[in-house]
C-alpha cells in the first residue's frame, strides 16, 4: 500500500506545483488602453536608473566589441506584481552576452507599477529605448 501511496503523492505535488507555476507567469499579454505599466518613482527615476545602471554595461560593450550603438530598443514584459519578466531587444547591435548582462540588469529592477485592465492588473509591454551619444 505504502509503495503505490508515494508515487501518487509525488504525482499530486508535482501536478501543484506546476499549476502554481503557470499562475506566476504571463500567458496572456495585454496593450492596456486604462492604465499602462509604468515605473513608481517617475520618469526622472527611471532615467536615473538607466543612466546608472545600464550606460555604463553598454560603454563596456562597446569598448570590448569596438562597436557604436546609437539606440538600443528594450521591450520589458511587467507582470501582474509589477515585475520585470522578460526583456527583449530590437535594433540592438549587441553581442548576446551584453544582451545577458543588461537583461540580468533589469531583471533585478524594482518598483513597476503593473498596467490596469477593467480594474485587475494584467501583463503588459514597457518600451524602453535608449539613445546613445559618444562624443569625442
Amino acid at each position: 500500500m505504502k509503495t503505490k501511496l508515494i508515487p501518487f503523492l509525488l504525482f499530486i505535488t508535482l501536478s501543484c506545483a506546476n499549476c502554481l507555476a503557470q499562475t506566476e507567469s504571463c500567458d496572456t499579454i495585454y496593450d492596456s488602453k486604462e492604465i499602462k505599466a509604468h515605473y513608481k518613482k517617475g520618469e526622472r527615476e527611471l532615467n536615473k536608473f538607466v543612466i546608472k545602471q545600464l550606460l555604463p554595461i553598454i560603454g563596456q560593450c562597446q569598448e570590448k566589441e569596438n562597436s557604436i550603438i546609437s539606440s538600443l530598443f528594450m521591450y520589458l514584459t511587467i507582470d501582474s506584481k509589477g515585475k520585470i519578466v522578460d526583456v527583449r531587444f530590437t535594433r540592438a547591435k549587441l553581442s548576446e552576452t551584453c544582451k545577458a548582462e543588461l537583461k540580468k540588469e533589469l531583471l533585478t529592477m524594482k518598483g513597476w507599477q503593473p498596467a490596469i485592465l477593467n480594474n485587475q492588473p494584467v501583463c503588459s509591454i514597457y518600451l524602453l529605448p535608449i539613445h546613445c551619444c559618444k562624443r569625442e
